[in-house]
């Protein structure tokens, strides 16, 4: 008889009769995801196996399933099959953000994919928040983007499900926003944050929280310390102001300054995939003169909210609503305003100087060249017109 000792054949985790084991492809602290053949439905499936037997880590485990399952959306990867200690989901073939950010160089094509990536993953946070649901663990590894455009918001592992979570403090320390660095309750402001996180990953190459532990990360909470301007962080880059001031805006320490919800950033940056990444907002009382007649021109304005009046002569002439421009005029010729305009209510513009309509025209291959010429003839038109007069 042998001496050696037999060692008892490890029992298969997944249901032989129904799915193949193709093995692992990748893997994280709590659990593996393995490549998997679904016989039943002869399909490939992505299964994430958990890597301990310990109960509280598998009511977690088992928790992360069926808070993903019920949020049936286009942009949350569904799932498909729930076991003891595995749960199938869709295979997405693709790339995390995380990878496009590192692979492709920082450009103005980069950041506007991005722009486009996160506003879905907006519209999968505002799902969930309407179901009662916080991600809390937003970063661009959580974020799938599949070969045909696809983009899949991933791990809902540490979510906040009804205002209940299992661990306050779980999370990727520099990704944590200020209250969850606390072990606060969160909303959906956190997840504001965690999107702001990422829009400032692609600005500047660099984590809000970058090099921080989790022990300093809850000291400087407390501090309420914002993080660093992009700009700081990436001193040799031009970087779209009005970009910058979403991402800031969306990292505030305090949750009340931050947008009040995700539906609310998503419409500023697709107000951004319009154009105008250069021209920086102003906000003007009801009552107050932004331009005056007789004045030269430094900037033209294009109200995105609000309505204003335009007066010559100290009369009315005319009234202007969102999405109408004024200034441009004096602006492109050098010539002094002929008009007043006051704001009628609280208005809300974007600001056109001559540098940053320079920027926002390299963006655009043909049309900065056009817009250039035409202004040339504009100025020619406008210089004969006043020899004429004169």
């Amino acid at each position: 008889m042998s001496d050696k000792k037999r060692v008892p054949k490890e029992e298969p985790v997944l249901p032989t009769w129904r799915y193949t084991d193709l093995g692992e492809f990748a893997q994280g602290g709590t659990a593996a995801i393995h490549l998997t053949t679904d016989r039943l439905l002869g399909r490939t499936v992505a299964t994430k196996i958990a890597r301990s037997d310990d109960a509280v880590q598998l009511r977690r485990f088992r928790r992360e399933a069926c808070i993903t399952a019920q949020l049936d959306h286009p942009n949350i990867v569904p799932i498909h099959d729930l076991g003891p200690t595995w749960f199938t989901m869709k295979r997405v073939e693709g790339a995390t953000l995380a990878a496009i950010l590192r692979a492709e160089p920082y450009s103005l094509t980069l950041l506007a994919r991005v722009l486009d990536i996160l506003i879905r993953v907006c519209d999968a946070l505002a799902f969930a928040h309407d179901r009662g649901v916080v991600h809390r663990d937003l970063k661009p590894e959580n974020v799938m983007v599949g070969r045909f455009g696809e983009v899949y918001l991933m791990d809902w592992g540490i979510a906040q499900s009804a205002g209940e979570v299992d661990d306050p403090y779980a999370g990727t320390t520099s990704w944590m926003s200020p209250e969850q660095a606390r072990g606060q309750l969160c909303d959906a402001r956190t997840d504001v944050w965690g999107v702001g996180a990422m829009l400032y990953a692609a600005l500047c190459g660099a984590r809000p929280n970058q090099g921080a532990t989790a022990e300093e990360r809850a000291a400087n909470a407390a501090a309420s310390l914002p993080p660093r301007p992009p700009g700081e962080m990436a001193r040799t880059r031009d970087l779209p102001c009005e970009l910058v001031r979403i991402t800031m805006k969306a990292l505030a320490v305090d949750p009340f300054a931050r947008y009040p919800d995700v539906n609310a950033l998503a419409q500023d940056l697709a107000r951004m995939q319009q154009g105008g990444w250069w021209f920086a907002r102003r906000v003007f009382a009801a009552d107050e003169e932004i331009v005056r007649e007789g004045e030269e021109a430094d900037a033209a304005y294009i109200i995105d909210e609000g309505n204003c009046e335009v007066r010559q002569n100290g009369g009315p002439i005319a009234e202007l609503g969102p999405g109408e421009i004024f200034g441009e005029a004096a602006l492109l010729t050098g010539d002094v305003r002929t008009a007043t305009v006051v704001a009628l209510t609280e208005v809300y513009t974007r600001v056109i100087t001559r540098e940053s309509l320079e920027a926002e025209l390299g963006r655009d291959r043909w049309m900065g060249p056009l817009v250039r010429g035409l202004a040339r003839r504009f100025h020619e038109l406008s210089t004969e017109n006043l020899q004429r007069r004169f």
